[in-house]
This record gives C-alpha cells, sequence and structure tokens, in this order.
C-alpha cells in the first residue's frame, strides 16, 4: 500500500503566509498522493517526516534552528528556501551556519512556490514506489516539472491570500483510492 508522504515545513511566524502558500500548492500536484502535513512548532514530528522544508525571511526565530539541526540529525532530506531580503545579524549567522545546505534563494512568494513545486516533483520521481505513483502519474509530473522549470510568475493561486484559509497550519492530504478515507470529511461538511 502506497505511504504518505510526511512533510515538515519549518518556519517562523513572519513567514506564515508562503507557509500557506506552499500548503495550498501540495494540492495541486497533478498526482494522487497522500499528504501529513505537520509544522513549526512540532520539533518531535520532525524525526517522523520524510522531507524536511524550512523557509527563512529576512530574520530567523525559535524553534526553527531547532528543527533543522534535528533535521540534519536525523538525517532528513532538506530543502531550504532563503528570500532575498537583506537579512538580521541572526538571519545572517544562521545561513552562515548552515552554509551546507542547498539554499534555494527566492524574491517572492510566486517564486517560492515555484520552486517548491519543482523540488517537491522532484523527490515524489525519485521515491515514486514508496508513494504509490503509477507510470501515467510518473510522466504526468515530468510533463508538469518541465512546464515550471520553463514558466514565469503566473496570476492566481500564485498570489498570496488577503487571509489564511487554514492550509498553512498542517493537515492532512487524501489521496482517493490510495488512503483510508473511513472517518474523513470535507472541510466545511456538516458533522453526519
Amino acid at each position: 500500500m502506497a505511504t504518505q508522504v510526511r512533510l515538515f515545513i519549518s518556519a517562523g511566524p513572519h513567514e506564515d503566509p508562503a507557509r500557506e502558500l506552499l500548503g495550498r500548492a501540495l494540492a495541486e500536484l497533478p498526482v494522487n498522493v497522500g499528504w501529513i502535513i505537520k509544522r513549526t512548532p512540532d520539533v518531535d514530528s520532525v524525526a517522523e517526516c520524510h522531507l524536511f522544508v524550512v523557509v527563512i525571511g529576512p530574520d530567523i526565530s525559535a524553534p526553527v534552528g531547532l528543527e533543522v539541526w534535528w533535521a540534519r540529525r536525523t538525517e532528513k532530506p532538506i530543502f531550504g528556501y532563503a528570500s532575498a531580503a537583506n537579512r538580521t545579524p541572526a538571519g545572517q549567522v544562521f545561513l552562515q551556519e548552515n552554509v551546507t545546505l542547498d539554499w534555494t534563494r527566492f524574491a517572492g512568494l510566486p517564486a517560492l512556490r515555484r520552486a517548491f513545486l519543482a523540488d517537491i516533483s522532484r523527490f515524489l520521481l525519485a521515491h515514486g514506489e514508496r508513494y504509490g505513483l503509477t507510470v501515467v502519474e510518473g510522466e504526468t509530473l515530468r510533463g508538469y516539472l518541465s512546464l515550471l522549470e520553463k514558466s514565469g510568475p503566473r496570476p492566481g493561486p500564485e498570489t498570496p491570500l488577503t487571509e489564511a484559509t487554514g492550509a498553512g497550519g498542517g493537515g492532512v492530504i487524501l489521496a482517493p483510492g490510495k488512503d483510508d478515507m473511513r472517518g474523513a470529511r470535507l472541510i466545511g461538511d456538516k458533522e453526519p
């Protein structure tokens, strides 16, 4: 049976719009994969994740440093995204201390979204069997990745929301036909 991808998104409170955007972006992927998304400040979940994502803006805040340390200590794949903004001294030190991470710089939320979706697509292609990707889904994802790499910013989902809808707070995205959906309900549905 396919495994849900356990993703941890580490970001300080100032990066809530970015975290919200990344949570929404996962649901846009053209493949049927389930996700379990955890977020700062749930340090205990770092050890259980399959993939660790860290997003930093101009400054770093606790417990992001501890979460990155724990992800490195438990040898998790880490995708690091750093805004192109000028950094505070603490933010500069954090990047210097973690220079070995392959940081992707982004100028704004649209660039972050594209980089994140491209990295997630590559991750899924590399681990497709574990997460139950079919051959057709793999080819669809390769085409999607190719389009992402060729495209520039576009209006719509890349534009940040004026208010959060909950996608940045962690959660579960079910893959119909692959995940057990007993007891699941759509957001907005009334209790049975």
